[in-house]
């Protein structure tokens, strides 16, 4: 363990987040490694990307060109794109087109290319007109960098979407000449919470929820694009912990109310596009929130306890029993 590293990591308030704590329950040293080493891999998988883009489009359409750059071409592979990244890391004021030395370590250490021959048949794959295009963008972190064709199958996407009837009417909003509206709503809005007897606290963006004073309300959407079918969503959830990230947005919302709201109902849906652009959207029950609920409650107390004795060796049950095959 690196002290230095744990030390500053304690000497400021933690916030999970759905992936930090989902991270944490899955592998507690990939937790040390992002989060308290700050050796975090930056993501730059086409799909992750496409995720984000569709939000986009669908809840915030205006901050398009602030959080993507579109390059006139085809962005390169994922796997390039990685490279670039950690290139980029290494030293970014080089010029990619010259910087044989330093790719051709990179794709050793990532093992990527190592059957061909020839380190020119390496840097062949690397030094493309799309990479040289592509490295003109990466300086910035907060802007993922997309091209024509993705823009295209996102929008179609988006527009898909917004044409659905039973989703839009979960965005209507209620407009009046007064100050205050029966009906709040918020996308894409960040929210943190303390909580109680933990050390820690919890963060999160929450794609769209709206307020109902009149009925007393809260509605939550969250938007999942998913490369599979909407016939296996529910084993989806299970798989990802989606239900671990309902709750924490429900946590959050809570915690986020006004003391004269928080007696009000919550109601959570998923609103859920696949490969095949099918959209539907699945109605969580009470029942299941509240199954959920409990959930938050046993993982909160595993994060304490990895949090507490400042241990991220091995997952929680491997540290508190012996596991028997």
């Amino acid at each position: 363990m690196d002290k230095n590293a744990l030390d500053s990591f304690y000497n400021e308030t933690f916030q999970f987040s759905y992936s930090s704590l989902n991270k944490l329950l899955f592998s507690p040293s990939l937790f040390y490694k992002d989060y308290i080493l700050k050796d975090r891999e930056l993501k730059t998988d086409k799909y992750l990307i496409e995720g984000k883009l569709v939000h986009c489009l669908v809840f915030e359409p205006e901050n398009l060109t602030e959080k993507f750059k579109l390059v006139p071409d085809k962005t390169p592979t994922d796997s390039i794109r990685k490279i670039l990244h950690k290139v980029y890391a290494k030293d970014n004021s080089i010029d990619i087109m010259s910087a044989d030395d330093v790719i051709l370590d990179t794709l050793k250490e990532e093992n990527l290319y190592q059957s061909l021959k020839e380190d020119e048949a390496r840097l062949a794959k690397v030094k493309t007109p799309e990479t040289k295009i592509y490295w003109e963008f990466i300086a910035n972190p907060n802007v993922d960098v997309v091209d024509q064709d993705t823009l295209s199958t996102c929008t179609d996407y988006a527009e898909i979407i917004k044409s659905n009837k039973d989703v839009m009417d979960l965005f209507a909003t209620v407009s009046t000449d007064f100050d205050l509206d029966p009906v709040q709503t918020y996308a894409e809005q960040p929210l943190e919470c303390e909580l109680k007897d933990k050390p820690f606290g919890l963060k999160g963006i929450i794609d769209f929820y709206k307020v109902d004073d009149d009925e007393k309300l809260v509605t939550i959407v969250d938007l999942k694009t998913t490369g599979k079918s909407i016939s296996d969503f529910k084993e989806t959830i299970d798989y990802y912990n989606y239900w671990l990230q309902a709750v924490i947005y429900c946590k959050l919302v809570f915690e986020n109310l006004d003391e004269s709201q928080q007696d009000y109902n919550f109601i959570y849906k998923f609103v859920v596009i696949d490969k095949y652009k099918q959209v539907y959207v699945f109605d969580v029950s009470p029942e299941t929130l509240s199954i959920w609920t409990q959930g938050l409650e046993e993982t909160l107390k595993i994060a304490e306890y990895h949090y507490n004795k400042r241990d991220y060796t091995l997952p929680y049950e491997f540290l508190v029993e012996k596991v028997i095959l």
